[in-house]
């Protein structure tokens, strides 16, 4: 099923890339709303990943953090 969202984020993307407003918050809150619409089946999983990338987020890199956040650092080896 794919989502007639692609087209609707991908100009919201570029809109707010235009206008300066990209920020940080945007850009995570964006990535909220894409993940979510990912899971209710209103994208595929290459449209969630071109709209990542379009966004610049590096989504291992979060999953990362919030492990780390909810388990602690990982011990070092040695």
């Amino acid at each position: 099923m794919s989502g007639s969202f692609y087209p609707e984020y991908e100009e919201v993307i570029e809109r707010a890339r235009q206008k300066g407003v990209l920020t940080e918050a945007a850009r995570l809150i964006l990535w909220g709303r894409i993940t979510e619409a990912f899971a209710l089946g209103k994208l595929t999983y290459s449209e969630l990943k071109a709209l990542e990338a379009r966004l610049g987020i590096d989504s291992e890199r979060y999953r990362r953090d919030l492990d780390i956040a909810l388990g602690g650092e990982p011990e070092e080896d040695g």
